[in-house]
């Protein structure tokens, strides 16, 4: 056989009608069955399947229950167009191919009515019962990840522990210096903020006490000048009162009391 004669016999079997085998082993053309698009009210799915056009609305039901898994008692089959816009209900005794359907291609929508929305048990995680345990459960259980990982990490928990002590111990101990010198500080002190620094600032002792979410014993001052931080105000809570950019809160160790009047800018003009 030539190349030529191989060419034509193979561009003839492309254009021959697709074909499908009956349960009584016929062989059937599907040439002209019917591309039906598939789409659920409840499933997130897009499929096509090729049905024959006298397939009816019933037996599509069948057909779709084995794709979605919403059963035909509970089915309602929708025609749509292109653009998903319904063009009318397809009854169980009418035939694919006596819809209002062009160029063999339809659209079905499965409208999915069980009352006990059984698919939602499949998509829907909300109805899902979690399985929770509380710390204290879990700790009473055995071969857990938690008793491994203490049995086999056991001396790095004991030296992060150790750690954690240490740390603790020492913001402990340099609290308690703050504090102490927070008692020889009075409001309405004069004080400096940052001695020996190229930009000292200078203002007047407004708050001394705790801030909510900020541990240990904090100075609030009113600054002569705006290079603060805040009004006296921290998370929208009032300490005290200060001009925009004329309030800042420090630790006591950061603040000198002592003779330092408010400087006049223009003293040196």
């Amino acid at each position: 056989m030539s190349v030529v004669q191989v060419n034509q016999k193979m561009a003839n079997l492309q254009m021959q009608a697709p074909k499908v085998t009956t349960l009584d082993g016929k062989s059937v053309s599907t040439s002209d069955w019917i591309k039906t698009t598939i789409t659920h009210s409840i499933l997130e799915i897009r499929t096509e399947k090729s049905y024959n056009p006298k397939t009816t609305g019933e037996e599509l039901k069948e057909k779709l229950h084995l794709i979605v898994g919403t059963k035909p008692a509970h089915m309602i089959l929708e025609l749509r167009d292109q653009d998903g816009k319904r063009v009318c209900n397809i009854d169980d005794k009418i035939s694919l191919g006596s819809l209002p359907i062009s160029k063999s291609t339809c659209y079905v929508h499965v409208i999915d009515t069980d009352p006990h929305k059984t698919l939602l048990e499949f998509t829907d995680v909300s109805r899902v019962k979690k399985f929770e345990l509380t710390d204290e459960e879990y700790d009473n259980r055995k071969d857990t990840f938690r008793k491994w990982a203490q049995k086999a990490l056991k001396g790095h928990y004991q030296t992060l522990e150790k750690e954690k002590k240490v740390k603790a111990a020492q913001e402990e101990e340099e609290e308690g210096k703050e504090a102490k010198l927070a008692e020889g500080i009075k409001k309405g002190d004069r004080c400096q903020l940052g001695s020996g620094s190229e930009f000292p600032r200078r203002g007047e002792v407004a708050f001394i006490g705790k801030v909510d979410g900020k541990p240990g014993t904090w100075i609030g001052v009113c600054l002569d000048e705006p290079f603060g931080k805040n009004n006296g105000s921290v998370n929208g809570k009032k300490y005290f009162h200060a001009m925009p950019k004329c309030g800042v809160f420090v630790k006591p160790s950061a603040v000198e009391v002592g003779d330092f009047p408010e400087e006049d800018m223009f003293e040196e003009l």
